[in-house]
């Protein structure tokens, strides 16, 4: 049996505890789910906005010294046509035009005078032929040619070698790829070095790994550890 008195409390219960223990639970929840997904959301924000100021900076300075350069996508190039670069056919590092090493030299001055190297975390030389010849051939010249290039920047001008990296694409990424689609002619201009220089995003877990990962001190004793 109930109590009369028991009947009454429990009928004359406040539902607010009850309410003030639901909304605690929905913040609770909400402070969970803008931790999960809002906070890196705004993380992801900042380090774009961060790369896209620095890409301005760097695209500012190089087009005010007359380098052709290009904003594309996540980084800038700057292109060097085959002529300026190498002879027909030839790749080693001695082939190397004086042209091409002029402009190179003057755009590794440029970085630095301008201390854009801390900006930068990778300058990737890329190298590129055109369709005259076998792939197989082409895939090795475009590759040692960028390779070429990547050593004139690290041992003739100083850049950094952990910032520096060359592949070949070969015949297969032209300057008009629709004309060489509708057409296989041999175009002369698809001979070319292009530089895809791509800002430092503070806080990319990657581009830390990777730096942590290279060693520029090959051969040269390295200080004990403090």
């Amino acid at each position: 049996m109930f109590d009369r008195d028991d009947l009454t409390s429990a009928e004359g219960a406040s539902p607010w505890p009850a309410f003030a223990d639901l909304l605690a639970a929905s913040t609770l929840l909400f402070l969970i789910l803008f931790a999960v997904i809002a906070v890196p959301a705004l993380a992801r924000n900042k380090q774009l906005e961060g790369q896209r100021s620095t890409l301005q900076r760097i695209y500012r300075t190089l087009d005010s010294s007359s380098f052709p350069v290009e904003a594309v996508g996540d980084y800038l190039l700057v292109t060097i046509g085959g002529d300026a670069t190498f002879p027909h056919d030839r790749y080693e590092l001695g082939d190397m035009r004086t042209e091409g090493k002029t402009v190179l030299r003057r755009l590794a001055a440029t970085l630095r005078s301008h201390a854009l190297l801390d900006s930068i975390d990778q300058v990737q030389v890329v190298g590129h032929t055109s369709s005259e010849g076998t792939d197989e051939h082409n895939w090795r010249l475009s590759s040692e040619r960028a390779a070429s290039v990547a050593l004139f920047l690290i041992g003739e001008t100083g850049l950094p070698a952990c910032k520096i990296t060359a592949l070949g694409r070969g015949p297969f990424y032209p300057v008009d790829p629709e004309r060489a689609r509708r057409a296989r002619t041999v175009m002369a201009q698809d001979r070319r070095i292009e530089l895809e220089i791509r800002p430092l995003i503070v806080g990319d877990s990657a581009q830390l790994s990777r730096r942590r990962q290279c060693v520029e001190t090959r051969g040269v004793p390295l200080p004990a550890p403090a």
